[in-house]
């Protein structure tokens, strides 16, 4: 893909998204702030927005604090130029990586949700290490990256060479949700509605991304690592683990991303490792999919 169409396509969606960022709204205050919050949202705005969290960022903030009641959740705005050239972002992706990196130093147990709109999807993406093509950017080193819960983005660019972060970056596919709407022409190639690129704040997807990031918030802790003498860590009695081939679940395409059993693509959904389609991301298609190893799975009629 060449870069120079892209460069146009985003370009055309400035105007718009400025109009909705008239007001300059900063991250969370540091007055209100805790100390060292459970849960820190980073997040990017998009080209052209005035700086601060931005028109999705400031309602993915309310809906995650929503989300887990009894924990302090905190967000702070990446601060980066989002001009209209692009090359903005690789700048962005060392302020995200700098924010991160300052936060986990002070506060071992907080944890990080990651995101961005529009080119603050492209800081993201570069913060995750991922080559886009639009310039140089600072990627988390490894002991940073585990502190990432979840990733979560909307109208990246990255689509439009037909990547996902889950393609691009294995590492974090189980962590990530991608939201592209239908026509979205920053995302989506081909697409041509301009206003679809601007509606991520109204249309639900907000929501859904504020539950998919709670729930990597709260997910279990990993098991135990053997203690220092090599003699591996007591497990509590259980029933046995079933094989790969005894493992169904029945649940909603939006369940089954949550729960890493599959991955999003431009508002579609599909079965991690086999690709089987599983209709569109949504909390009321229901289908059923059966391991077949190791992080893979495959649809089937029913469980």
């Amino acid at each position: 893909m060449q870069v120079t169409p892209t460069r146009r396509t985003l370009a055309g969606v400035v105007a718009a998204v400025a109009a909705l960022a008239s007001v300059t709204t900063l991250a969370t205050g540091a007055s209100a702030a805790p100390a060292c919050p459970d849960v820190e949202l980073v997040f990017a705005r998009g080209t052209g927005e005035a700086a601060g969290l931005g028109i999705v960022g400031r309602p993915l903030e309310r809906a995650l604090a929503a989300e887990l009641p009894g924990r302090t959740v905190v967000a702070t705005a990446v601060d980066y130029a989002a001009s209209s050239s692009q090359a903005s972002a690789g700048p962005g992706s060392g302020d995200m990586v700098a924010k991160v990196r300052s936060r986990a130093a002070a506060c071992p147990g907080t944890q990080f949700v990651l995101g961005g709109y529009s080119q603050g999807a492209t800081v993201t993406d570069l913060a995750l290490g991922i080559r886009t093509g639009v310039t140089a950017g600072t990627a988390l080193p490894e002991d940073l990256a585990a502190r990432v819960a979840a990733v979560v983005v909307y109208g990246n660019p990255l689509g439009l060479t037909r990547r996902t972060i889950a393609q691009a970056a294995p590492a974090f596919a189980t962590r990530t949700v991608e939201y592209c709407n239908a026509g979205d022409p920053v995302c989506e190639p081909g697409g041509g509605r301009f206003t679809a690129h601007i509606t991520y704040a109204t249309n639900g997807t907000v929501l859904e991304g504020a539950r998919f990031a709670a729930a990597r918030v709260t997910a279990p802790a990993p098991t135990p690592t053997p203690g220092p003498t090599g003699t591996p860590a007591p497990v509590p009695s259980a029933e046995p683990t079933p094989a790969p081939g005894d493992t169904c679940v029945t649940a909603s395409s939006l369940q089954h991303v949550r729960d890493g059993r599959a991955y999003p693509l431009w508002m579609r959904t599909y079965a991690r490792g086999s690709g089987d389609p599983l209709g569109v991301l949504s909390s009321r298609t229901v289908v059923s999919l059966q391991a077949d190893g190791t992080d893979t799975w495959r649809k089937v009629a029913a469980c």
